[in-house]
């Protein structure tokens, strides 16, 4: 597999030959065609090829090149396999041009190396006619998904991975089983007689407690009540076992409002639900009732033709509409007429709506309705619980609720995981900061744009703009600077927040800047490298003043510590090392955290805390966070995840008393934690775009929420949601399971059983 692709004129061939001389003597690995393309072989389809196997696209700029139809091809093909482009031009120095391509390929080969390897796998594997053997294993199959992120996947892409998990699962399921019968079998053969019968009882138990547990999981794959009941019964105490079940059973979206039509429902009548739910029912009569009646369970006769037949298109906001091929699994999106991406889902869909705000797809589907986050291209969530087949869906106008027809029952699930507090579809929030007070914060865009809101009222009070793209942003805790990140552009800029004024930092030629940090007097900046040293810089003079040496691969996260005037450091293969914030200083090595995450940032809290995150956190048992213990050594604590979409987290933030943390994943997944102990984790996946920043503000409500987590993503949103640790215990999500539970009774989609569910095993607290 080659790391860049080098497109030229072979006009330009003398100039080509020199740079590709260098970019050889740099070790960088490149793809030119006189070197790749035996005379046997077609050329479009090597150079194909070639560019999809490609980590970054090389351009050697010039009027020839512009004026050449293969290298127009080649452009073309590097923008349908979304490749990294970086021109230089042709007669230029080309030392300086070879030094600004391998930056670049470091950067591009950290950002998409794992998305290209992904992309040629899944190509041999589909060329190969889905052989098995090809598939990727559990290890490189999660490091894969972490590319969900960042770029949207091809339907080969999504099936290989699908293939893929289902292996691993399989393996996992007959490992798990062999390994339970071999410790079993060993233990039973070397344990004295005199403790041989304890030791069989507790090797009994345990097997209970892990049967008991995966049929529970089992249950609520097949019937999300049976599962609530199954939650509802284990608040007893805080085991893990319990947790699995309690944290899988309420991941289940299912339908808290619902009432009946005389006959089955055909279609709604109307694109989005406002004040009236209307149904056409199959005899081409029309019903309502009011959308907040939520007491009346059953329609009203409404007069009147109901106008559109079946059949109507699947259309949505603005330029996006959608195809679906009744009993077909893959969904088409259109932009503007065109073809933009499909979608491949779990089942055969019926029908799709998209959202107001053109962000989601709601598509009935065998298994319910899925939820389809169209940035994104896959397919996120799928409410369930309805009593019969859902045969169409709609929106609310405000985007808040999703309707489904199923028989002669319609339904109805809430969507919205927080309060958006802001919502700008074009644009993309890069980083979300505190302001001079807690009354406001700001919002940076990837435009350059910065807006102040107001806590309260959700208002842009002020806006600043400075010359764009932002990559990553700082400020200063105290609202006199921000710092600015354009890595393409190698800059770091400070911005002054109260006039607005920008000053440029000179950053040294061998340093690409990463997600900068103040110091805590705000006199300082300090700006990691990536891969490489951590650059000192004084505020006042925009000058760098020094630089912190790393040890080998270098840093990329760069964060205070909870304490004094130390810095903790990130590094790319998952070292944590603290160093004194001081020029010339030795890092001390702190940790690693398990499978050696390439750590991206590194939040910190009361207590005091640690937890850093990155490419690889949404591995099971790489999420690891530490604790100062009394005697000041810091104490490390892995949690089991059930993995979201993409392995890489960009974000991750503390609340205000410690007792738990949120991580943001590339795919929008936010996982919310208990700081300690093993109690269950709530996983929020009704948020659009890729989570890039999150901050932290105390609570101004007395609603019992410690505080208030805000989220910004690549889509434009920015989302508050309430911190309750106290809501992440067995016994807390009893309640709420119980609360389901008595919802659905109420509206007829549930039958509490005659009698109690059997006793499970009492799981003890270190399963």
């Amino acid at each position: 597999m080659h790391h860049v692709f080098v497109s030229y004129s072979r006009r330009d061939q003398a100039w080509v030959d020199r740079l590709v001389h260098e970019l050889d003597r740099r070790e960088a690995r490149f793809w030119i065609d006189r070197q790749g393309i035996p005379f046997s072989v077609p050329w479009r389809e090597e150079v194909e090829d070639a560019v999809q196997s490609c980590d970054m696209f090389l351009v050697c700029d010039s009027e020839h090149w512009r004026a050449s139809t293969p290298c127009a091809t080649e452009a073309a093909y590097a923008v349908r396999f979304d490749k990294v482009r970086l021109d230089v031009e042709v007669g230029q120095d080309v030392d300086a041009a070879a030094e600004r391509v391998s930056r670049m390929l470091r950067h591009s080969g950290r950002l998409h190396g794992t998305a290209t390897e992904l992309s040629v796998r899944a190509r041999d594997w589909d060329r190969a006619g889905r052989a098995g053997k090809a598939l990727a294993p559990r290890r490189l199959r999660r490091r894969y998904e972490a590319s969900r992120g960042e770029r949207r996947l091809s339907p080969v892409e999504s099936a290989f991975l699908r293939a893929s998990r289902g292996r691993s699962r399989r393996r996992a399921a007959v490992s798990v089983a062999l390994t339970f019968l071999l410790a079993l079998a060993y233990l039973s053969a070397r344990v004295a007689p005199a403790t041989e019968k304890e030791v069989n009882a507790r090797l009994a138990h345990q097997a209970d407690v892990y049967l008991a547990t995966r049929a529970a999981l089992n249950v609520i794959e097949d019937d999300p009540y049976k599962g609530l009941e199954l939650a509802a019964a284990r608040g007893g105490n805080e085991s893990a076992a319990y947790a699995v079940v309690a944290q899988e059973a309420l991941s289940v979206g299912v339908p808290d409002d619902a009432f009946t039509l005389p006959d089955p429902g055909l279609r709604f009548t109307d694109a989005t639900v406002s004040a009236q739910v209307r149904v056409t029912a199959e005899d081409g009569s029309g019903w309502a009732r009011g959308a907040d009646d939520r007491d009346r369970r059953s329609a009203h006769r409404v007069s009147g033709d109901p106008a559109a037949g079946p059949g109507r298109p699947a259309t949505g906001g603005g330029n996006l509409d959608l195809r679906v091929h009744e009993g077909s699994a893959r969904v088409q999106v259109l932009r503007r007429g065109e073809l933009w991406r499909t979608v491949v889902l779990d089942s055969a869909a019926r029908t799709a709506r998209i959202s107001p705000d053109a962000r989601w797809a709601a598509v009935a589907t065998d298994r319910g309705v899925a939820l389809v986050d169209l940035s994104r291209g896959t397919e996120r969530d799928v409410l369930r619980g309805a009593p019969a087949p859902v045969t169409d869906v709609v929106w609310a106008g405000r985007g808040d609720r999703i309707w489904a027809l199923a028989g002669r029952r319609v339904v109805s699930w809430p969507f919205a995981d927080g309060a958006v507090v802001l919502d700008l579809p074009d644009e993309w929030f890069q980083a979300v900061l505190p302001a001079r007070d807690q009354a406001h914060l700001w919002v940076v865009s990837r435009s350059g744009r910065l807006r102040m809101l107001a806590r309260d009222s959700a208002a842009v009070v002020r806006t600043l703009d400075v010359e764009g793209p932002v990559t990553y942003a700082a400020d200063d805790h105290r609202g006199r600077n921000a710092a600015v990140v354009d890595v393409e552009g190698e800059q770091v800029r400070i911005v002054d927040l109260a006039t607005g004024a920008t000053h440029a930092i000179a950053v040294p030629d061998d340093c690409t800047p990463a997600r900068p940090v103040f110091s805590r007097t705000g006199a300082e900046l300090y700006v990691p490298c990536l891969y490489g040293d951590v650059l000192l810089a004084d505020v006042r003079s925009r000058r760098v003043t020094g630089r912190i040496a790393v040890p080998d691969p270098g840093v990329n996260a760069v964060a205070p510590a909870p304490s004094g005037d130390r810095l903790l450091l990130g590094s790319g293969s998952g070292d944590v090392y603290t160093v004194d914030a001081r020029a010339g200083a030795s890092p001390t090595w702190l940790y690693r955290v398990g499978c050696g995450p390439d750590i991206e940032a590194i939040a910190t809290g009361p207590g005091p805390r640690i937890l850093p995150v990155g490419k690889g956190t949404g591995l099971s048992g790489c999420t690891q966070t530490a604790r100062t213990e009394g005697d000041g050594s810091l104490r490390w604590n892995a949690f089991i995840d059930s993995p979201p979409d993409s392995v890489l987290a960009l974000a991750a933030a503390y609340d205000p008393t410690g007792r738990a943390f949120a991580i943001g994943y590339s795919d929008g997944s936010v996982f919310l934690r208990p700081s300690d102990g093993i109690e269950p984790h709530e996983v929020l996946t009704h948020i659009a775009g890729g989570v890039r920043s999150m901050l932290t503000l105390p609570a101004t409500r007395s609603d019992g929420s410690t505080g208030d987590l805000y989220v910004a993503t690549r889509a434009g949103l920015l989302v508050r949601l309430p911190w309750c640790p106290s809501c992440l215990s067995n016994k807390a999500m009893a309640r709420v399971a119980a609360q389901r539970l008595r919802s659905a009774a109420s509206l007829g989609l549930y039958t509490a059983p005659p009698v109690s569910p059997s006793p499970t095993p009492t799981a003890r607290n270190s399963t």
